[in-house]
This record gives structure tokens, sequence and C-alpha cells, in this order.
């Protein structure tokens, strides 16, 4: 855990500027408020122009990030550079391309077919494809990755100690947590119901599929915000990378809790500076996964006891 606070102390030492946290953080404020006071919905059902509206949901935090950053400590110069552009529309591409997951629910059986964990099931997958392809492409072009590394994947500097304290000090939170009527609506991510009903699947074979699914889509999430934006913009903004990558991870968590997207301001930020300092993604590999599991777990344990399963 020591290790982890000479990160993060070192990171803001960099960044002294009050004016600059205060601007940067005031607009996460800003763009979580719209939402869940119900201003805008991250689908833009009901829009005028979707499409445009979806094309710039992540562009918008992305570039105030870099923009404010340019203004209090940048240099303007990386504007004129060809790879910082091709570099950003490759990391905007891969996250507007998740956005058509459901594109797959054209071509679903009906419900009593498997439908509704099919859906889930593609939708996982279909993440973790993107999040992997784009930095595959960018690494291959430009020689950044090799056989033995890719993006953050690697043990080198790795400690797995404070990340198994993390996941301690959570279990409270979460357990708390799950006890609040909010967190039934979302969790677990997905539940057994009529399908395994009626057509005999056990519901061991269809939840330890789709959280297999759902652990490998975690996994490819921090290799592309905690290794890919942070590790491949940084040629650009050096740890400073790390603003426009949380930025983006809050708005990401627009479909969950509102405790959720503020705690994914902290994580992403603790996650991002000790990934840029240590160069390797596993920790926020164990982190993430381990509460989503935990959470998972507390949401399965909540409806037996309440007999709801």
């Amino acid at each position: 855990m020591k290790q982890i606070l000479r990160y993060l102390s070192e990171f803001f030492k960099d960044y002294p500027h009050v004016g600059f946290w205060l601007g940067w953080i005031f607009f996460l404020i800003i763009g979580i408020s719209l939402h869940y006071v119900g201003v805008y919905d991250p689908h833009f059902t009901g829009y005028s122009y979707p499409f445009w509206g979806q094309l710039f949901f992540y562009a918008v935090p992305y570039f105030f990030s870099i923009g404010w950053w340019l203004v209090w400590y940048g240099d303007l110069k990386i504007l004129l550079k060809p790879g910082f552009w091709a570099l950003s529309f490759l990391i905007l591409l891969a996250l507007y391309l998740n956005k058509f997951a459901h594109f797959y629910e054209n071509y679903l059986p009906a419900i009593e077919d498997g439908r509704f964990w099919l859906q889930k099931t593609y939708f996982n997958l279909h993440s973790t494809f993107f999040y992997l392809l784009i930095p595959l492409i960018y690494g291959i072009y430009t020689k950044e990755i090799t056989p033995t590394r890719f993006y953050g994947c690697t043990a080198r500097n790795f400690n797995i100690s404070p990340y198994l304290w993390m996941l301690v000090i959570m279990l409270p939170l979460l357990i708390w947590a799950s006890f609040q009527p909010n967190f039934w609506v979302k969790y677990p991510r997905y539940r057994p119901g009529y399908w395994e009903m009626v057509s005999g699947v056990s519901p061991w074979f269809s939840v330890g599929i789709y959280e297999l699914t759902y652990i490998l889509q975690f996994v490819g999430l921090e290799i592309f915000f905690r290794g890919f934006v942070v590790m491949a913009l940084g040629k650009y903004m050096g740890k400073a990378s790390v603003f426009p990558m949380v930025a983006m991870y809050a708005f990401m968590h627009f479909y969950k809790p509102l405790a959720e997207t503020i705690g994914s301001v902290f994580g992403g930020f603790i996650l991002g500076g000790v990934a840029w300092k240590s160069r390797s993604v596993l920790g926020g590999m164990i982190v993430h996964t381990g509460i989503a599991m935990m959470m998972e777990l507390l949401a399965f344990l909540q409806l037996y006891v309440r007999n709801l399963l």
C-alpha cells in the first residue's frame, strides 16, 4: 500500500496548480450531474440525431481533459503531430464501436431459446474484442508491442499485496451496498430464469459461462484504459494521459448507479497512476475483477436469502 501511495504522491507533485484540478473536477461534476438528473441519456434515445450524440459522447471528456491540460501544463506542439490525432481516432473508435454491442439483438433467438443470456454474453465478448483489437492494430503498426509485452501485461515491478489489501478494504463497503435497493436492479449482471427452467439448462452452466465472459471484459477494459490509453497516449502527454482516461472511464459508467460512477473516478485515477508508474496493469485486473466478482456473489446471496432466486 505504501508503494501505491508513493506513486500517487509523485503524481500530484507534478500537477500542483489548484486551478487545474478545480476546472477538471468541475467538468466531471457537471457531466455526471447532467446525466443523473435526467438531462440527457447516453443512448441518446429520442434525440433528433442520435448518431452524432453517440459519436461525440466520449470525444467530449477526452478532448476537454487534453485541452484543459494544455492550458495549464502542456505543449501545443502535440496538436501538430499526426500520430497524436491517429491515436486519438483509434481510442475513440474503439469506444464508439463498443456502443454497438446490441447490434446482435436483431439476430438472436426467442426468449425461450436463451435470447437474454446470449445478449448479455455477446455484449461482453463484443466489448472485449474491440478493447483488444484496436491496441493490437496500433501496437503492431508502431512496433510498440512484442510477444512478451502488450500495454502493461507484465509482472515486472508488480507486487500483488497492495491490491489484495484494496479488496479487503472494499469488502465492507460492498456488503453495505448490497443491501441498497438500486443494487438489486443492476446486480447480478445475469440472473438465470425462464430459459433455464423450460430448456433444462443448468443455471451453473449459464451463469458460469456468463461470468467468464464478464471477467474477460474487465481484463480487456484494463488493458485498453490503463494500458493502451495511458501508455500509448503517454508518448505525447506523459503521465497526464491519466486525465482523459479517467474522464472517459467515468462517462462509460453512466449506465450504472451514481455511487459506482463516482467511485470510477477515484478508482480509475488510482489504477491509472499506478499503471503509469509500474508499467503494469495486472493490479488493475485483480482489483477490477475481484470487486466485480464480489458484487456478483453478494447479489446472488441477497437474492437467495430473500427467496428471490
